[in-house]
């Protein structure tokens, strides 16, 4: 089968431009293959630092022939009396290329009209891919493009060459004043130029010459040479993910290297030696017997150069390695009193003070959401006053991702409580989507008000995340506080707190925007568990409830598919609509004249003790499996009782009682919007 390659050499790549690049090559292949009638069985992207591209394969020689059928005006106005054509009929057939004896006449409706059948015949594969590659490149967008030879070109990055071959044959063109070749370029140090003969031969003559054009082959490549490595050093090491794929982003020929940083850095705090390692020098940390090692793993790009590339890698490691003893060693010195104090020194934002009124804002939430969770923690209080205790941490100022990590080893050499200590760095979880919660609870209660403080006190001072801009990152941090109050089971009521933070806080009372933006953040949460659109909109209403609100969205998928469900529905609707305008829940059951009612009552009473006991206990399940026994006796009451009675007084206790029924159902949600998409 036919082959297509398709390579652009440019100046190296920025990592964050993969991802994009990857998607728009992809999908503009596919578009333009797929409007130019070119089938095709499989497309191949591949990026790597000095290069990007595709291959092809599976592709027919020509394009499918092709045919158009073009609608042309009625019949009666193409022809005059003498059957000749008009103007209108000589415009059609110029327009459509065509003939007046290859006119169509077809009826649609009562009306004849003229129509046109346009055959075109295929082009060859080859000339079409000369004018959709120039144009899907030239419409490539990126973050942040350069320009070159004085301003005439942009793109990702400068362009040196273009590769260009279906099968052995050159795909012609010419794009930033570089034509089209059958010559691609091996590695910068290592590799050679390289004149293709067939775009069989790509892969295995670049690999010949130190690049591996593929992004997920190099992943395999990085990850084969770890497993060497732990095979040959006999080392435990940490394979992380990200730092894989960063290495094989930066690299067109991994291999790995082993190297040793000095010794007596092992005193150091692990997270300090990590965070150099990896961090900073996108290495490997590695193990020996289960304990930290201070061998480590790099990646050269390329071959051969190892002593001089494990003497650069230490060379850096230890500097900055002893940079962090200096900080850390100054740090310790620093007494807690002293470090809390210099909190003050700090604006956290602008309208939100310091630090130091940070965490005492914090303090002050903390023990009121460990109140309402009926939690008793004496450390509550004092983990919420000293969680960002590290903020003026030196060690911090040079390595900010420690921040968190370097207060729990403060306050630990400090002796405070283990509550105290991992609360200061677990209270910054969970940090994305698939972050897990903390196991400890005063970590947990922490976390919440330091995020419902952010959320209250920047909506409060009027920095609330429009489209896709959220600088504070607010969207996560509500995440966060869903997450943590689900996962917890904690019984809370968000409108509470967030008015005890604003009451805190002394800024503009924005309850209602946070409310919006809170509910916008819990429906998305819904849309994650695949609830529906119905489901979604019936328990926004209790947003601010998350665990109740997120079990009834749950109880509620068991249901809504059933049809006796929607019959028990459609009954409460018909409760609620004839008494939503009632403004009374005011009523007297020895009014009740009707046996209908008087039954209907009766089984009122029945459900309510137990639907309630059920609500208490947060049992949707079987809260809503109680209410459905309402249904024979809701149809009967209006079979059998007209509610707008002419006597008033019945027809307000009757109102006042069905409003009191329909007020059952909002525990679970709103009952008005199900089955309303």
């Amino acid at each position: 089968m036919n082959k297509f390659l398709f390579e652009i050499g440019v100046e190296e790549l920025p990592s964050s431009e993969y991802k994009n690049i990857i998607v728009q090559l992809e999908e503009n292949l596919k578009n333009s293959l797929k409007n130019k009638n070119i089938k095709y069985k499989n497309i191949n992207i591949f990026i790597a630092p000095r290069r990007f591209g595709a291959i092809i394969d599976g592709l027919e020689e020509k394009q499918e022939d092709s045919k158009e059928e073009r609608k042309g005006p009625p019949k009666n106005i193409c022809y005059d009396k003498e059957n000749k054509p008009t103007k209108a009929l000589i415009g059609f057939l110029k327009g459509a290329g065509i003939n007046e004896d290859e006119v169509v006449i077809r009826k649609i409706g009562n009306n004849d009209y003229v129509f046109a059948e346009i055959y075109k015949k295929g082009e060859d594969t080859i000339e079409v891919l000369k004018e959709i590659i120039p144009e899907i490149i030239l419409k490539m967008n990126f973050k942040k493009s350069m320009k070159w030879s004085e301003g005439k070109f942009e793109f990702v990055r400068p362009v040196h060459w273009v590769c260009s071959l279906f099968n052995d044959k050159v795909v012609e063109f010419e794009i930033f004043n570089k034509k089209s070749s059958s010559k691609t370029y091996g590695h910068r140090f290592f590799g050679d130029e390289i004149e293709l003969s067939n775009v069989n031969d790509y892969e295995s003559e670049l690999e010949k010459n130190y690049v591996i054009p593929d992004y997920d082959n190099r992943i395999e490549k990085i990850k084969k040479e770890l497993k060497r490595i732990k095979e040959e050093y006999d080392l435990e090491i940490d394979e992380d993910q990200s730092l894989i794929e960063e290495i094989a982003q930066l690299t067109e020929y991994p291999t790995g290297v082993v190297g040793e940083f000095k010794e007596k850095y092992m005193k150091l705090p692990e997270e300090i030696i990590i965070v150099t390692v990896k961090h900073h020098q996108r290495s490997f940390v590695a193990k020996e017997n289960n304990k930290m090692s201070n061998k480590f793993v790099s990646f050269q790009d390329g071959i051969g150069r190892e002593k001089n590339i494990i003497k650069g890698y230490a060379r850096v490691i230890n500097a900055r390695l002893d940079d962090a003893a200096f900080y850390y060693e100054d740090d310790l010195k620093v007494s807690l009193g002293e470090r809390f104090e210099n909190l003050d020194s700090i604006t956290y934002q602008k309208g939100l003070g310091t630090y130091k009124d940070k965490v005492l804002r914090m303090e002050q939430l903390s023990q009121i959401i460990a109140n309402k969770i009926k939690y008793e923690n004496k450390n509550v209080k004092r983990a919420a006053k000293l969680s960002k205790i590290d903020v003026t941490s030196k060690v911090v100022y040079e390595f900010s991702e420690l921040q968190g990590d370097m207060g729990r080893i403060i306050l630990k050499e400090m002796k405070e409580d283990e509550d105290v200590y991992l609360a200061s760095s677990l209270h910054y979880h969970p940090i994305e989507e698939n972050d897990s919660i903390p196991k400890n609870l005063v970590a947990n209660v922490v976390s919440l008000s330091d995020r419902i403080d952010d959320i209250a006190g920047y909506i409060g001072i009027g920095k609330v995340p429009t489209g896709s801009k959220d600088p504070f990152a607010l969207r996560r941090k509500a995440f966060g506080i869903f997450r943590i109050i689900i996962d917890k089971e904690w019984e809370l009521d968000l409108k509470e707190l967030f008015k005890e933070s604003i009451n805190i806080l002394k800024v503009n009372d924005e309850l209602e925007k946070i409310s919006d933006f809170m509910s916008s953040r819990f429906e998305t949460i819904l849309l994650k568990e695949n609830m529906n659109s119905d489901i979604i909109s019936t328990t926004l209403i209790n947003w601010n409830r998350p665990l109740r609100a997120y079990l009834s969205a749950q109880a509620l998928k068991e249901f809504v598919e059933k049809e006796e469900f929607k019959e028990f529905i459609t009954a409460f609707q018909r409760v609620n609509n004839i008494s939503k305008s009632h403004n009374s829940y005011e009523y007297s059951g020895r009014m009740f004249k009707e046996e209908a009612e008087k039954e209907l009552f009766d089984k009122y009473l029945e459900v309510k003790g137990n639907f309630e006991e059920y609500i208490r206990i947060m049992d949707y399940k079987s809260a809503i499996n109680e209410l459905l026994f309402l249904k024979g006796s809701i149809d009967n009451y209006f079979d059998k009782v007209f509610v707008m009675d002419k006597d008033e007084a019945i027809r307000l206790n009757r109102l006042g009682f069905l409003k009191t029924l329909a007020n059952l159902f909002y525990d679970i949600g709103d009952v008005t919007r199900l089955y309303q998409g």
